[in-house]
């Protein structure tokens, strides 16, 4: 698993850093990358998109949460 974390002051980067060493776990390793490319393969979101038009899109066709678990769990995976 990876964890990307964005900030826009370096000194927010060197306290997590100076965190995660000290508390010394097992499972996480630090990968710095000082030589990094200037443009980065993440974007922003488009804020001008409205999630409102979503809402009510299975209105007509509704659907409970059982539902939902028994159709993905008997989903043929290979």
């Amino acid at each position: 698993m990876r964890i990307t974390i964005e900030t826009t002051s370096i000194q927010e980067i060197e306290v997590l850093l100076k965190l995660l060493r000290e508390l010394n776990l097992q499972g996480v390793r630090i990968i710095e990358q000082p030589d990094a490319p200037a443009g980065s393969p993440v974007s922003r979101g488009d804020k001008s998109i409205d999630p409102g038009e979503l809402f009510g899109i299975w209105k007509d066709n509704p659907r409970d949460i059982d539902e939902i678990r028994t159709r993905s769990w008997a989903r043929n995976w290979s």
